[in-house]
């Protein structure tokens, strides 16, 4: 067989991005109805081929170890020449199955808008998924007028001073998507903190 149509055969037309999780381990006892193993059949009904379910975990572990599949690598793990070519269509199909992309969370997350609040910096505005232009855009001019209050607060730290700042963190809260209970943790975490800023301070 001719090695270089061998190879092309196997080790470029299998995408890392198919691989599953980093790390995840390969082994021989692995179960057709593993959770992790998807359905026993394919898509058209028919049974999986057990061979096929082991070489897909085969490549999934080499994968997760940073490197492409190869002959060699599939080879030491016991798998033929002939059984690779024969078995890589539907292994391929397995690991399609089961891939899962993970994508991060557009915006940010309730503990990260309290932590924004509380620094209260003019060109740092909380953000959360959904949020449009225009809004964003409605949202940053009351952003602006909060953190231009808490500058206020922190120079001179009175009590009418902090009622002012939990308002307009509320005016600007109410511009984004949020639940109500998690707005009003936000602006709980703001109270807590003005009061103790306040305590330490000589104003009662």
């Amino acid at each position: 067989m001719d090695q270089r149509n061998f190879h092309s055969e196997t080790a470029s037309p299998i995408p890392a991005s198919l691989a599953g999780k980093p790390g995840q381990r390969f082994s021989q006892a692995r179960r057709i109805r593993h959770p992790e193993a998807g359905s026993p059949e394919l898509y058209d009904g028919s049974p999986r081929n057990p061979r096929a379910v082991e070489l897909a975990d085969a490549i999934r572990e080499i994968a997760g170890c940073g490197v492409g599949p190869n002959e060699k690598d599939l080879s030491v793990l016991g798998f033929s020449v002939g059984e690779i070519i024969a078995l890589l269509p539907e292994a391929k199909l397995i690991l399609a199955e089961s891939f899962v992309r993970e994508i991060a969370p557009s915006g940010d997350r309730l503990q990260q808008i309290i932590e924004k609040a509380l620094a209260s910096a003019a060109h740092i505005m909380p953000k959360t998924g959904g949020l449009d232009e225009v809004s964003e855009q409605a949202a940053a001019v009351e952003w602006q007028r909060y953190c231009q209050a808490r500058a206020a607060f922190k120079l001179d730290p009175w009590f009418s001073q902090s009622e002012r700042c939990l308002h307009l963190l509320q005016v600007f809260l109410r511009k984004l998507p949020l639940l109500p209970r998690e707005a009003n943790r936000v602006t709980y975490a703001l109270a807590a903190a003005q009061k103790a800023d306040i305590s330490r301070g000589h104003y009662a």
